[in-house]
């Protein structure tokens, strides 16, 4: 009883200061805001918003046994979470709009941008510590992490597909024909596969590395 309290305690302890990081990260927006008059990388904010997605449904599983052990509610949260997932490396991307004001300092911009994609990417790899928890329990260490790297490759993807074809994560229920067809055409396709496969590996690989240094400081 001792160690879940220790334990209880350690992640209200996380939560407060991502919470904290959050609050740092709309107070430099809002400073943005008044200096160039400006609501241009606003869209931080929702970005940020669907980062934490993930860490809400996997922490909504790691505290309710009843639904780790029943399939019917496990799975299909699961799959909930892994469509959510690459909404917080996602925020990596947003760098691409670096510097598109004259009258603040890049410094600034680049401050502003990193603090939204560190938070982003904290809410991510929490929740997916998360999951590594469950699913540990479910199957063996190796494959708990051989599971981790796919889904990591998975994320990459998904990073792919939401900042060059636009799909966001509800699409697979709105748009799931043109999704599976786009996929199966990025992947393939001569003019978009080295793009598609580069982004997948390279960001899929990030991820898992920032995991596996991350998951060695929780245990």
């Amino acid at each position: 009883m001792k160690y879940l309290q220790v334990t209880i305690n350690r992640e209200i302890r996380q939560y407060g200061l991502l919470f904290a990081l959050s609050i740092f990260c709309m107070g430099l927006l809002l400073i943005r805001a008044k200096i160039t008059q400006s609501i241009f990388l606003f869209f931080l904010v929702w970005n940020l918003f669907l980062a934490y997605t993930p860490l809400a449904v996997s922490s909504l599983l790691i505290n309710n046994v009843t639904l780790v052990q029943k399939r019917r509610y496990l799975l299909p949260l699961l799959a909930c979470w892994l469509f959510l997932l690459p909404n917080a490396p996602y925020l990596i991307t947003d760098f691409i709009h670096l510097n598109k004001e004259n009258n603040i300092p890049v410094w600034f911009d680049i401050l502003l941008i990193s603090s939204f994609t560190l938070t982003g990417l904290l809410f991510g790899l929490a929740s997916m510590h998360n999951v590594y928890k469950i699913v540990l329990v479910k199957t063996t260490a190796i494959a708990a992490k051989i599971i981790m790297l796919i889904i990591c490759g998975l994320c990459g993807f998904g990073i792919y597909l939401g900042r060059f074809l636009r799909y966001n994560s509800w699409d697979i229920l709105q748009k799931p024909v043109s999704l599976v067809t786009d996929i199966f055409s990025s992947l393939f396709a001569a003019e978009t596969y080295r793009a598609a496969w580069g982004i997948t590996l390279g960001f899929g690989m990030l991820q898992y590395l920032l995991f596996s240094i991350y998951n060695e400081f929780k245990n």
